[in-house]
């Protein structure tokens, strides 16, 4: 159990978001986890990550990478929303008697208090004072990492009468940082733990044998709710343990959290593909040289705009147009036929026509790609993303594949969805100014300036074209890697305040 200490919490959670998450689930009858798309469930979500955004800032000294920073920030998005899917499951439990009747909706509002202070304030509590020390100990290990084996590394407890017996078994441990003690039991080790490590001259304290402290980290952290603390928060960026029970939700919770609920995929043929695209998503659609034998890859294309329109509505304002590069030259042949029909009506058809379809070849062709992000003719709706079908079926997969393996592109990004992923971080970083923004300017120089094989690394060759590449090759990761990496995991959160920050501008270029 986590109690609450006695002192005022140092923040405060609006628990009026709870109430109408809860009344939403009232009038709902029950709670499924579509429900994290709701605005009430959102609004939960935002609340908490509030809360531990201030913790961030409470712990981060001033001068820290912006990687750094932006990749807590994301650790701490997701844990509030699998925190929120956890408590309001918990409201949904509640609705019910042991009968299997719905409760009088004061009982069920006395219930959801109770569930609001156990996961709002106890709990919270405790998390906060966790995000604060893991953050401090992220940006100091940051420090620690650029010195190298230079110095050793010792931990310490606070050195009062609050200190946890099984903690005191680690005070005094020394060790170079490289060694592999300190990917397991770097502080803080547990709930509200003011532990910490500190660099100290080689040689002035003998080293620790490296097996002695591992079995001494063990014992520390034994049983199960303790064991979720091995981990280091500054190696992974992640401000909360990796195997923290509210990370264990249905995989369509990650989803929801987003804001994103997948419609079911109906199509069986091209044509039905069309249609579907055109009614789901609000775009012009032309799917010209795929086949039905295609349809894996469709849906791929479909599943990455449908993301992003509905976690990020005001792309539709910009991307107009989604299918083929062979669809979108056709039709823009025969928008510039109609405008030539015009122009010069004393003129043959075909002759306009062999003009228009000149013109449109010149102005949609992409040969060496395997799609593109076009802001021309956005006037006849146009404007969009394109997906190259030369490229298409079992070798596009192979190369893709193949891409990743070399660093060619980011872990994780060797699909079809992947590059229309791509795609569309060219239009929201159009869409919020990125590329030009002071934050991500300075981001982008701090990470650029390690040098090329260092993006190579740690994002992909690609990314080392432009910043526009770096951003769209960041983004890809952020969707598609489970556990993206840094860079990517920085740029998404990046790209995600930006929006909400209604940063946002509807011009648009190739």
């Amino acid at each position: 159990m986590l109690t609450l200490a006695d002192k005022k919490p140092p923040f405060e959670f609006d628990g009026g978001v709870f109430d109408k998450a809860a009344q939403a689930i009232y009038d709902n009858k029950g709670f499924d986890v579509p429900m994290m798309a709701t605005p009430e469930a959102q609004a939960v979500v935002e609340e908490t990550m509030r809360v531990l955004d201030t913790a961030i800032g409470s712990g981060l000294p001033h001068e820290v990478p912006e990687t750094l920073r932006y990749a807590l920030e994301n650790n701490a998005f997701i844990f509030s929303g699998f925190k929120a899917f956890h408590a309001l499951r918990e409201v949904g439990l509640s609705l019910v008697t042991e009968k299997g009747d719905i409760k009088p909706f004061t009982d069920f509002l006395n219930d959801v208090r109770k569930i609001n202070d156990k996961y709002n304030r106890n709990y919270l509590y405790a998390e906060y004072n966790h995000a604060v020390g893991a953050s401090q100990m992220a940006a100091k290990w940051h420090d620690i990492e650029q010195d190298g084996d230079r110095y050793d590394l010792q931990y310490r407890t606070a050195g009062d009468d609050k200190v946890r017996e099984e903690h005191a078994l680690l005070h005094g441990i020394t060790l170079p940082p490289s060694d592999p003690f300190w990917e397991s039991y770097y502080p803080p080790n547990g709930w509200n733990c003011r532990c910490t490590a500190v660099q100290v001259r080689r040689n002035k304290y003998p080293r620790s044998n490296s097996e002695d402290a591992i079995k001494r980290g063990e014992e520390c952290t034994a049983g199960a709710k303790k064991a979720i603390f091995r981990y280091n928060p500054g190696k992974s960026l992640e401000l909360f343990p990796p195997k923290h029970p509210y990370n264990k939700a249905p995989k369509e919770v990650k989803n929801a959290i987003d804001g994103y609920v997948p419609a079911e995929w109906t199509p069986k043929t091209i044509a039905d593909a069309e249609k579907f695209f055109a009614d789901k998503l609000g775009v012009r659609c032309s799917l010209k040289g795929f086949t039905k034998n295609d349809m894996e890859q469709v849906e791929e294309i479909f599943r990455s705009v449908e993301r992003h329109f509905q976690c990020y509505p005001e792309l539709k304002k910009v991307t107009r147009f989604v299918g083929s590069i062979k669809g979108r030259i056709e039709l823009l042949a025969e928008e510039k036929f109609k405008e030539l029909q015009k122009s010069y009506p004393y003129m043959p058809d075909d002759e306009l026509m062999k003009h228009a379809r000149k013109w449109a070849k010149k102005i949609g062709s992409a040969s060496g790609c395997y799609a593109y992000s076009h802001g021309a003719c956005a006037d006849w709706n146009l404007s969009g993303i394109a997906f190259n079908t030369q490229h298409k079926g079992e070798d596009v997969k192979k190369r893709l594949k193949r891409e990743v393996n070399i660093k060619w592109s980011p872990i994780g990004t060797g699909t079809v969805k992947a590059v229309i992923d791509h795609e569309l971080g060219h239009e929201i970083d159009r869409l919020v100014g990125l590329r030009t923004d002071t934050d991500f300017l300075k981001l982008y120089g701090e990470e650029t300036k390690n040098g090329k094989q260092y993006v190579i690394d740690n994002l992909s060759n690609y990314a080392n074209t432009n910043a526009a590449e770096f951003i769209a090759e960041a983004w890809s990761e952020f969707l598609n890697n489970e556990k993206p990496r840094p860079i990517a995991a920085a740029v998404g959160r990046l790209v995600i305040k930006k929006y909400k920050g209604k940063n946002v501008h509807t011009s648009s270029s190739t």
